[in-house]
């Protein structure tokens, strides 16, 4: 059971048996009826009365602090992807013929989301792991578990899958990345095509067919923070364009958060 469940539950339990089993009828003050409590005695009384309250919460607070401390100082994470930005495209760093005047070519398009700390709290040892993967076939209504590692993914820009995320901060991850179809020579001097490689999380597909949706349950681990799962939908129809404009007509991804 959840420590703080037991911050209602013990005092509940304990006015229970003190109702049914302690004498009350001993705390009754014995005078006779016409005896007046003054003014000095009332005081007394509820001083009393104040300073054992005072007493019961701070042996209260002394036991459950920490749960306490969660109801106003923890993390909050949120998960965002953004409307227009959510897909970048990285260029080929030459092209085929090795002229500079030559038009600018994606050899990678990647999606990203973005993750916000908007609690009061910093979030400890901030992970974000692939938990599962489903692949269905366009125009079919078989669905494919793919297997996932279960390896944390690396924050953009950083050699590190684990991360302490600030209050207030943003740090972004990219969960899709898809590269363009290449070209490789065969011994026989005949050169052939190799599709578009895609890679979800941290697992990479070797479907030949890859029309189809794409559907991801990742979840967000700290070490402070409730375990949180969002899900990713991606549609592609397998048809690769050179550039993001034009490549956004033939992919679609969403996010789901539960």
């Amino acid at each position: 059971m959840n420590k703080k469940y037991l911050l209602f539950l013990i005092p509940l339990i304990i006015g229970y048996i003190a109702g049914h089993y302690f004498p009350i009828s001993i705390l009754k003050p014995n005078y006779p009826d016409t005896e007046i409590l003054t003014k000095a005695q009332y005081y007394q009384f509820a001083i009393a009365i104040i300073a054992a309250s005072i007493t019961f919460c701070a042996v209260l607070v002394a036991l459950f602090k920490d749960d306490l401390r969660e109801y106003w100082k923890k993390p909050q994470i949120n998960v965002n992807m953004s409307i227009d930005r959510h897909t970048v495209e990285e260029f080929n760093t030459a092209s085929e013929s090795g002229s500079s005047s030559d038009p600018l070519i994606a050899g990678r398009y990647i999606s990203k989301v973005e993750i916000e700390n908007i609690g009061n709290l910093a979030s400890l040892s901030t992970e974000i792991i692939l938990e599962k993967l489903q692949f269905k076939e366009k125009d079919t209504n078989i669905t494919q578990d793919i297997e996932c590692s279960g390896k944390p993914l690396n924050w953009n820009g950083l050699d590190a899958t684990s991360i302490t995320l600030p209050v207030g901060a943003k740090k972004t991850i990219s969960i899709v990345s898809i590269s363009a179809p290449e070209k490789m020579s065969r011994p026989d001097g005949q050169s052939m095509k190799v599709p578009p490689k895609i890679v979800i999380g941290e697992v990479e597909t070797n479907k030949e067919q890859i029309k189809g949706t794409w559907t991801a349950v990742f979840t967000i681990y700290a070490q402070n923070y409730k375990p949180t799962s969002f899900t990713v939908v991606m549609e592609w129809t397998g048809i690769w364009k050179t550039r993001l404009t034009e490549f956004n007509s033939q992919y679609q991804i969403n996010l789901k958060k539960k």
